[in-house]
């Protein structure tokens, strides 16, 4: 609290307001001044009328003019360093608040600002939750997030009957659960097996797309299920579920990749052709409409012409109209791979020339876009890879940005020795952001094989920063090999993940701020 005075005539009368920051004990509520003469309660507005200057410094009294300073406050780091105990209607805090401690004071820390607000000595700390139970170990393709205006979707295939959507709010806390089930339990038919599963925002509203096959074997076949605001499936007038069609493929088997374009009307669809057992093996496309209406017909991409594997790795639609595709080709005895990033116009047409990069194997190419903020939409797309490099070949992940500029990769991390990465990214405010999973296989004793993990996060020109719950590394499984990242507040990140304990597995996630 701080006192401002005024001295009258020869020193005979000393008048004084009291201040503060404000706190809810004291009288008349936050940022008001109890005025001595039980006049009520008027606005802290700063100094009084006559202009003396606010010292800024709590005051716990005046002795013959001579400010003296109020007993020491309880809490002594971050922002409560030095504090001083304020009065209240005379009397010292007898435990000091935010009328002692200052604005930037927080019961329990909220902000990102890099001040510890709470006075624990932790800035900014990470909070962590466990999201929900998993059926099974899920790997990357089966889950997919979306942020919504209260929080984030997670959908999950991980059941034999249905997809889940699990709503969380802006905590990462668990609000509600809705099925999405599948078409055999519908129907009657022979069961499928999950493939693919992709969250999109359409121009009808949030979509969830899942694909299946046959086991691993023919016929591919994909949907569009429109959701309601419940992420629950819609139904039509005699509350049949609605499902729109997108793919069947009789002869197709490969995991496929879908994205909306940037006002949700259009949708389009990467998957794999062919078998080594029925060439040739090529990258192909097609696009629907928000209802699974064809606009462009299935058409061939790319075709390998040494032999090698294609599959189809990464897909955005960009602001100009324009598709970005990113694609591999692994070759049999080679531990190299070709990942070549092309554009595509509305018609799945190449435009330009395309970038082609040489990379380790299984370099697991992750196109993002950083927005607007980045620049023109040519401009705002980056390619991430995951390499091996000599001498030592440890891990490592870059991104490239400029990609039709002539942009070269960069190092962000480096994993160390028998450490691998397992990566998500988030594009958004003119950068990127990335999170993984540093896993290393450990074959235990007894040949007992296990992985471990700690998670980590980087944004740009900054080192990457543990965001590993606990001390100790994380239990996981051989398909933990994602990282859904999402933006859920100013400054604020999430990644969800999945672990592996002695009750089960189980999605987690820590939100974290950024810079």
């Amino acid at each position: 609290m701080q006192a401002k005075c005024i001295q009258v005539g020869m020193g005979l009368l000393l008048m004084c307001v009291m201040t503060g920051c404000g706190s809810s004990e004291s009288k008349g509520g936050p940022g008001a001044v109890q005025q001595e003469d039980g006049g009520g309660v008027v606005p802290d507005a700063g100094a009084p009328d006559s202009g003396t200057p606010d010292s800024g410094t709590p005051d716990a009294g005046v002795d013959g003019g001579v400010v003296e300073a109020g007993p020491p406050c309880e809490k002594t780091h971050g922002v409560c360093a030095g504090a001083k105990r304020a009065k209240v209607d005379g009397v010292y805090e007898s435990v000091c608040t935010a009328l002692s401690y200052g604005e930037d004071y927080e019961g329990s820390e909220t902000r990102c600002d890099g001040l510890d607000n709470d006075c624990d000595g932790v800035t900014d700390p990470t909070s962590t939750s466990r999201v929900a139970a998993l059926g099974f170990s899920v790997h990357g393709g089966l889950v997919s997030s979306l942020r919504t205006e209260t929080g984030v979707w997670v959908a999950v295939l991980d059941s034999g009957s249905e997809a889940r959507i699990l709503r969380l709010d802006s905590n990462l806390v668990l609000q509600g659960t809705s099925g999405v089930p599948y078409p055999w339990t519908r129907t009657g038919e022979a069961a499928a097996m999950p493939r693919s599963a992709r969250l999109v925002r359409t121009e009808e509203g949030p979509a969830l797309y899942y694909a299946t096959t046959e086991d691993l074997s023919p016929p591919l076949r994909a949907y569009l299920v429109p959701l309601d605001g419940d992420g629950a499936p819609r139904t039509d007038d005699g509350g049949a579920l609605v499902e729109y069609p997108v793919l069947d493929r009789e002869f197709d088997s490969s995991a496929s990749l879908v994205a909306a374009s940037p006002m949700g009307e259009r949708v389009v669809v990467l998957w794999r052709a062919g078998s080594e057992q029925a060439p040739p093996m090529q990258v192909m496309g097609k696009v629907t409409d928000a209802r699974g209406q064809v606009l462009v017909a299935p058409k061939v991409l790319f075709e390998s012409a040494s032999g090698g594997t294609p599959y189809p790795a990464s897909v955005l639609w960009l602001r100009n109209g324009e598709v970005l595709v990113a694609m591999g080709e692994s070759r049999s005895g080679v531990t190299q791979e070709v990942v070549r990033v092309r554009r595509l116009d509305e018609a799945l047409e190449q435009v330009g020339e395309e970038r082609v990069f040489t990379v380790s194997e299984s370099p697991m190419p992750l196109l993002v876009d950083r927005g607007e903020a980045a620049g023109e939409p040519l401009v705002s797309p980056v390619l991430v890879l995951r390499v091996r490099e000599a001498p030592d070949f440890r891990a490592r992940i870059q991104v490239t940005s400029g990609l039709f500029e002539g942009g070269m990769p960069a190092t962000w991390t480096e994993e160390p020795e028998g450490f691998v990465p397992w990566y998500g990214a988030h594009g958004g405010d003119g950068v990127v952001q990335l999170s993984w999973l540093s896993k290393v296989y450990d074959p235990g004793e007894g040949g007992a094989a296990r992985f471990w993990g700690r998670l980590w996060a980087q944004e740009p020109g900054v080192a990457a920063v543990e965001r590993t719950p606990a001390l100790e590394p994380m239990r996981l499984t051989a398909e933990a090999q994602w990282v859904l990242m999402e933006k859920v507040a100013p400054r604020r990140m999430a990644a969800m993940y999945m672990v592996s304990t002695d009750e089960g597995l189980f999605l987690d996630a820590v939100r974290y701020c950024t810079q």
